[in-house]
């Protein structure tokens, strides 16, 4: 799972890419992509490339909804008052927001709490509990993006009068009470985890409203008939991609969808953040531009401040006061990447003069800032390819931060291993939030570490970079660019494919970039003129005047008013390094293909 990235390419058999090609009247590189990614049936890949609500599946079948959305009804219909409580990340502000606003639609009394992450910790936290029942205890107490494992706390709630309600999709590390009202595919397991395991908790929360609907239509209430469902995806498109869950099937449906309404969001406060990162008109809104420009302005108020921000931007109706809190998070975002970037420098020295040889990364320090270590981590892990937890210190004396976790290997599964060092801990397969007593952290790095490197005996990571065709450099064209967009939204499940360009060779040094020179510029000339190059975070560069092969991503790049093909480099390789790699017979060779970078 360490050194270079093994590249190789992507296989399909001929005949079924010839065959879709001409069933669905698609390029044979849309052909290639749709079969090898399990979309070869001609039904399927029509499903595949036009997504439509109708597509999606009765709400009900997911365990517990039904029986769940009937309580929300209840309290809707009885006028009970509702407390909501929902995490500080992207997927638990916008499901607290869709929630509470939905509620409200519906008349409902309805408070929001989300958690400090400096005074209170992360998810159903004693002390955020208590701020939300300061002012007494509500009829009905919904947890969203949490709580889940906290069965302690879900015992308070109902020994206070309340009514406990769960929507989250985190793994359950216990036994689940049989009359917790909790709508959780991930808790349950069997065919509900398989069919409906992949949603974040706002494609959840999306669902649930779906099912409310129906519920309330059945009940007779006129305002249901009109609440606009199709317009909530805009939210619920942030929080599947900021959460990194596969977008396939119905999540497909939503981002698909919910593309289309951050184009031209109705939502005053979505609309407000949407303008603070899209400024060119004719552009096309993607997953690009949610995961690295919306959703780490929204992130940045829970890293560095207050989470309650971005929740009051998207239930605003006042124009002005969004626009007010979409600039505040833009600064704090700023505030963030300058925070994250010096933790993310101190923490790769150290594992380059402590941990390079081992095969997981555990660091410590008691004075990174806790609100970006997530990201450290995973920066850490794409950088290094092995299992990462970043820990910092807490008032109470406890080390808490956040693990991330290379395809191929389970976090939730090697934590549960070394659980007897940690505290409150939980997550997913790839990501986790841990906590543990600072004394306990040097026996925890070494158990984990066992547990990796265990687990690396019987597991195989494939540390491989998948190209998907080699081209030509007068193929890259914003034509066959074009012809990819029908494979859209690229994310988990869908990633962004690769192409390979063999024997290039730079005739000038790239143009460095960036506070610490960690991006640089290049160019070579494509099948429309020249071709802008960007690579970035690399602390490599590329060869001057030696033939290498270089592994990019193509998109349409927008600047003042232009269209251009951009092309985002991945890897590149020099002529040893190809020969030590497998090669296949039939690759293109583009011999003595001179490349210039931008001056």
């Amino acid at each position: 799972m360490h050194g270079k990235l093994n590249w190789k390419e992507l296989r399909a058999d001929h005949a079924a890419v010839e065959e879709l090609s001409q069933i669905l009247h698609v390029p044979k590189i849309s052909a290639k992509l749709l079969v090898a990614r399990g979309h070869g049936d001609p039904n399927a890949a029509r499903f595949f490339l036009e997504p439509h609500l109708s597509h999606l599946e009765d709400p009900f079948k997911v365990t517990r909804l039904k029986v769940s959305m009937e309580r929300v009804a209840d309290a809707i219909d009885r006028r009970e008052t509702i407390s909501v409580i929902g995490d500080y990340d992207v997927d638990g502000i916008t499901s607290t927001a869709l929630m509470v606003s939905a509620l409200r639609y519906f008349g409902a009394t309805v408070r929001y709490y989300i958690p400090r992450r400096f005074t209170e910790g992360y998810g159903l936290s004693q002390p955020v509990l208590e701020r939300a029942f300061a002012d007494g205890p509500p009829d009905l107490f919904i947890a969203l993006d949490c709580a889940t494992n906290s069965t302690e706390q879900l015992q308070w709630v109902k020994d206070r009068g309340s009514t406990p309600l769960v929507i989250d999709h985190h793994r359950a590390t216990r036994q689940i009470d049989g009359d917790l009202l909790l709508v959780n595919p991930n808790a349950f397991g069997g065919s509900d985890g398989e069919v409906n395991g992949i949603f974040c908790t706002g494609g959840l929360v999306f669902k649930c409203l779906y099912g409310l609907l129906k519920i309330l239509r059945s009940r007779g209430n006129k305002l249901a008939v009109d609440y606009n469902l199709r317009g909530q995806l805009d939210l619920v498109t942030l929080a599947t991609v900021a959460d990194v869950v596969p977008i396939v099937r119905e999540n497909r449906v939503f981002v698909r969808h919910g593309l289309r309404e951050l184009q031209n969001p109705w939502r005053v406060g979505t609309r407000a953040i949407v303008e603070q990162v899209i400024a060119e008109r004719g552009k096309s809104f993607t997953s690009t531009d949610v995961s690295f420009k919306v959703c780490p302005r929204i992130n940045a108020s829970g890293r560095i401040a207050d989470a309650t921000l971005p929740v009051e931007m998207f239930l605003t109706e006042d124009e002005a006061k969004a626009r007010q809190i979409a600039e505040q998070l833009t600064e704090m975002n700023a505030e963030r990447q300058r925070i994250e970037s010096e933790i993310t420098e101190e923490a790769s020295r150290m594992v380059e003069d402590k941990y390079a040889n081992r095969n997981s990364i555990v660091l410590f320090n008691d004075s990174w800032h806790t609100g970006v270590i997530g990201i450290v981590a995973g920066k850490l892990m794409q950088r290094y390819r092995k299992p990462c937890v970043v820990l910092s210190k807490e008032e109470d004396n406890t080390a808490k931060g956040s693990g991330r976790c290379v395809n191929g290997l389970n976090l939730v599964d090697l934590l549960s291993k070394c659980s007897s060092f940690l505290g409150a801990w939980g997550g997913h397969p790839l990501a986790a939030g841990i906590g543990m007593p600072v004394g306990n952290v040097d026996r925890f790095r070494e158990a984990f570490e066992v547990q990796v490197s265990e687990a690396l005996k019987i597991i195989d990571v494939a540390n491989d970079l998948e190209i998907a065709e080699w081209l030509d450099p007068e193929d890259v064209t914003e034509a066959f660019v074009n012809q990819l967009r029908k494979l859209e939204p690229f994310g988990s499940g869908n990633p962004q494919p690769v192409f390979g360009i063999r024997n290039v060779r730079f005739t000038f040094p790239p143009r460095i970039f960036g506070n610490r020179g960690q991006h640089f510029n290049f160019s070579f000339r494509g099948g429309d003129g020249q071709v802008r190059g960007v690579a970035w975070n690399r602390s490599d560069s590329l060869p001057i005047a030696q033939p290498c092969d270089i592994a990019i991503r193509l998109s349409i790049r927008f600047h003042e008013g232009n269209r251009s093909v951009q092309a985002e480099l991945v890897d590149f390789r020099s002529q040893n390094d190809r020969a030590s790699q497998q090669r296949h017979a039939a690759e293109p060779s583009c011999v003595g293909q001179e490349v210039q970078s931008v001056l």
